[in-house]
């Protein structure tokens, strides 16, 4: 029994299946997120305008209506992060007050783990945003056809069709210092944000966390015994000169110290850097909407009230 959702978008308040009973589910004003599902509106607002101001493209190719597709993209990764910090604030409070086991801390940790994880993705759909909004331009196009790192984006390039990933980028300083020299100055507020992003606080400490966790070790949680270089039954012996010269085994084991902290400081990190990146992508959107007619050769103009709740779209020509 199932049947397709109609409704323009869904704003979910937690992601695990708690049969109603939610009592004592934190609140996004209590983590400091209210205002993210403000940005996810507004995004959203600006993907279901769903438009392309030229009557003579292919609607299936059409790189504004891609543009369109990566804001609500955003949106829906923004508001299920903001829900999954949700459930790993709930964990945390409902620890404290040993309603839950002390061990469920290692859901909260995973939980504020794939957050970070999602939140990286959305700086890179960011970046892909605003490039693909200046290759909207055929002149555009040209130039980034042009330059080998943005080769794939060049003329050739088709929006939804094109699966190359060199036609998707991410956020980092050479390709943000090419995208300044190479973009019209309309272009460049939108650069120097996502290079504020990059070199903020909030973004190095999520990467920092991840960079670990998926190229290196991702320490096991400090719930459990673990193994790190001073865990373990086993001690050396150690000769007059400090050297090893056997093994020595106690009957209580020494438990590891390398997950000291991470559930809290994941956790914390998490909650700091998705209002910081949901700003980012709403000052993005907004700005495009707002240069919409500059950026169409002023044949559209769009207009997204504050609170995201209505909008209208113009064709001027």
């Amino acid at each position: 029994m199932s049947s397709p959702y109609d409704t323009a978008w869904l704003k979910l308040r937690h992601v695990g299946a708690h049969g109603g009973a939610v009592a004592h589910r934190p609140e996004l004003t209590d983590l400091g997120l209210d205002g993210v599902h403000s940005v996810c509106d507004r995004v959203w607002a600006y993907s279901r305008s769903d438009f392309e101001p030229d009557p003579f493209t292919d609607l299936h190719t059409s790189q504004w209506r891609e543009t369109c597709a990566l804001a609500g993209s955003m949106a829906e990764s923004l508001m299920i992060c903001a829900a999954t910090l949700v459930e790993a604030s709930w964990h945390a409070k409902l620890i404290e007050q040993e309603r839950e086991p002390a061990g469920m801390a290692i859901a909260q940790r995973f939980l504020a783990d794939a957050v970070l994880d999602t939140a990286v993705s959305i700086g890179h759909r960011l970046v892909n945003f605003v490039v693909r909004v200046a290759r909207t331009d055929a002149e555009i196009q040209a130039v980034l056809g042009g330059i080998a790192r943005f080769e794939q984006l060049g003329p050739t390039y088709k929006p939804f069709v094109t699966d190359d990933e060199k036609a998707w980028l991410s956020i980092s300083e050479k390709t943000l210092a090419s995208l300044r020299s190479n973009l019209p100055a309309i272009h460049r507020p939108a650069v120097d944000r996502l290079d504020r992003l990059r070199k903020s606080p909030e973004w190095s400490a999520v990467m920092d966390i991840r960079g670990e966790n998926a190229h290196r070790w991702r320490k096991e949680h400090e719930a459990v015994r673990g193994v790190d270089a001073q865990s373990g039954f086993a001690e050396n012996t150690y000769d007059h000169a400090g050297n090893p010269n056997g093994i020595r085994v106690s009957a209580t084991a020494r438990r590891h110290v390398a997950g000291d902290g991470l559930t809290a400081r994941t956790t914390d990190v998490a909650l700091r850097a998705i209002p910081v990146i949901a700003a980012a992508v709403d000052e993005t959107v907004a700005e495009t909407a707002q240069n919409l007619s500059a950026l169409t050769g002023g044949r559209m103009e769009l207009r997204i009230d504050p609170q995201g709740r209505s909008r209208e779209i113009r064709r001027l020509m």
